[in-house]
This record gives C-alpha cells, structure tokens and sequence, in this order.
C-alpha cells in the first residue's frame, strides 16, 4: 500500500478514520523545531548514563532507551499537553486514559531490526484479542531526527490490527518503512504489529515515545512516583489528568471518595465546595452548573477557551448518561461521575477568573 501523509491542519477524526483502516498513521511536521531541539537535547544528555539493549526484542545492544521522560524534559510535558494526543487516546480508549509511558529512543548502528510485535501483550492475557474490538493501548513516536529507512525507521504491518488471536507476521505479508522528517510523528494501535528497523548508517535515529492506555488498566511505569505531586501541582490541567491524578470517572484512583487533584490541592477549592459538592445545602446540581456556563458563554458571543470546551464536553456527556441510566444503582453510580466532572468545571472557571456562572448559581441557590 502507499502510506497516506496527513499534515499540521489534520483533524483526530481524520487520524482516526486511517488508524481504523490501517492500524496506524503517520503527521509529519506536526512539532515547532525549537521543541524538537529542546526533547533532543534531553534524550541525549540521558542516553550519555545509558547501556545499550542487548536483549534479541531490542536489536541486539543497537538501542538505548531513556525511561520517564515526561520526568526529565519539559518539552515532553509541553508535547503532552496537545489536545489533539487526548482527543485520539478517548477515541480509541475511552474516557480519561492515562500515560503508559514515556521514552527516549536512541538507535544506534546495530545487527539486526526489533523483531515485530504489537504493544497490548502487555496486558495478556487479561484483555483479549477481538479483531474490530476494544483498544487498551495508544502509542505515539515523535521524530526528533528524521526517520528514514536506513537509519531503522519504525517498521509497521499494515491492516494487523484486525488479525485474529494467534496470527503472527510471515514473509507474505506486506512491511512499511514510516519515513518522516523531525517533528512528524507516527501513531498506531497497541493490537497493531510494528517494529524498529536496523539502523544501517553511523548517526543515531533518535526517537520520543508517548503511550496511552485505558484509564482502568495500570500503566507500565508510574507517574505519581515519577513525578509526585510537588512537581505536578504546577503542570497544565490536561498532563495532570493524563499522569493520573484525576480519578478516573471519579469512581478509580480516589482518596477518600475525591480526585487526588482536589487533595492535594490541584483544583480551587472555594468553588468545589461552594458549588456543586453539597448539592442539598445550594440545590446546584451538575446539570444546572452546565446550563450556566452554556448561557455565559453564549451570550455576548464570548468565545469559549479550548480548556473550559473540553471540561464542558465531559461534564455534558456525564450529565446525559446519568439522565438516560435506567436502574437507579447506575444512576447512583453515574451520579458520581457528574459530580466529578462538575467539580472539576467549577475549579477551572475560578482558577480561570471566569466567575460569572458561579456567581450566578450561587445567587439562585440563596434565593
């Protein structure tokens, strides 16, 4: 087949479409080059401490892997805060999906290419393989040198995302080089089979890797060690959700019944209680709160920032699947949820200064 390219003005549903086809996709030039440079010189510093794989699966000593990046380069905290890495992981994976990993890849002249596998073994055999089914892992390579063939670009097996359980590449079966300049990056399925190539020339191919899986499913490395709460109180809302400190549909990952953001001090906490917590005591339930902000930022024609856009589609679809819930132990359940999510509007509108809707509440709920 021939690869089909998409650009900076791509959309995830488009990526999305591809990957459904093909199991993979390829943006090229989607970095600004001052980041690239910024995640290279990180990778580099670290590989300098590291020894080379000689493990068969990572081509014999030929490659070098900087682990938890996100915790030692800015640029990869600056590059997990596109909203686009989001929008494709919830595609794929459903809401609130975590970082699996983070990694530096520095391949270097080696004996042979990394034999060909797919991701989600890593979950085997607790997540069966369904061709067309559910997805538990996401994975992006960002090219921080240009990949080409002969430096052992990431080698991917077109369609085998929809292989059955048990089938496993032949000669037969057609083999990709992704070549991309530095700044692309290629995404695939964790069920697509896929591989790094053999790096045949002398200057080391030099790759940044961004993983996702299920929000439920533990990742392969831990962020809340890797970078405690000290260090992510100050990170954008969107990485502190992705590491893991938001409670996954509020219901996984709590201390004591509430977000690790609301307990360590992540969210403003005059909105969360003064708001929607105690709903009996203000009579603001989630779906009033969503209303509110709906009719602020409606009127005036005020346009609505990308950040409060993405919490409000979350809180709407929280508010509509606790309305349509027939048995009242889900709508107990989901109830939850949406109070979640409402907390976590309510913080962002006061952390943001963008009071109005709250004040609007709170003087209905005095009257």
């Amino acid at each position: 087949m021939e690869i089909r390219y998409f650009g900076r003005g791509a959309t995830a549903a488009e990526i999305k479409a591809y990957l459904d086809e093909w199991g993979f996709a390829v943006v090229r030039d989607w970095l600004d080059h001052e980041v690239v440079d910024d995640i290279g010189r990180d990778i580099r510093r670290y590989a300098e401490r590291v020894v080379g794989l000689e493990m068969e699966f990572f081509g014999g000593g030929a490659l070098k892997k900087v682990e938890g990046l996100a915790a030692k380069s800015a640029g990869v905290i600056d590059v997990m805060n596109d909203p686009i890495l989001v929008e494709l992981a919830e595609a794929f994976l459903g809401e609130d999906p975590l970082i699996n990993a983070t990694g530096g890849f520095v391949l270097e002249k080696g004996r042979r290419p990394q034999p060909l596998h797919h991701d989600d073994v890593l979950y085997k055999p607790f997540f069966p393989r369904i061709p067309g089914g559910p997805e538990c892992m996401l994975n992006m390579m960002y090219a921080i040198t240009d990949f080409t063939k002969e430096n052992g670009a990431t080698r991917m097996v077109p369609g085998s995302h929809l292989w059955p359980e048990g089938r496993e590449p032949t000669d037969t079966d057609e083999v990709l080089d992704l070549e991309m300049p530095r700044g692309s990056f290629a995404i695939w399925l964790g069920s697509t089979w896929h591989g790094a190539g053999q790096n045949l020339t002398d200057t080391p191919r030099i790759g940044c890797e961004i993983g996702f899986n299920c929000g439920w499913l533990r990742p392969h490395e831990n962020y809340q060690l890797l970078i405690p709460p000290g260090l992510a109180r100050d990170m954008p809302l969107q990485v502190q959700e992705i590491l893991g400190y938001k409670a996954h549909r509020g219901m996984l990952g709590c201390i004591e019944q509430r977000s690790p953001m609301e307990v360590f001090g992540f969210e403003r906490r005059r909105s969360v209680r003064g708001v929607v917590q105690a709903e009996t005591a203000k009579g603001v339930p989630p779906r009033e709160l969503e209303n509110a902000v709906r009719r602020y930022f409606s009127s005036d024609d005020r346009k609505i920032p990308n950040e409060a856009g993405r919490i409000l589609a979350k809180l709407t679809k929280a508010n509509d699947r606790h309305l349509a819930a027939d048995r009242k132990e889900d709508r107990d359940m989901l109830e939850v949820v949406a109070e979640t999510e409402a907390r976590a509007m309510a913080s962002y509108l006061e952390g943001a200064g963008l009071t109005a809707p709250i004040e609007a509440l709170r003087r209905a709920g005095m009257n």
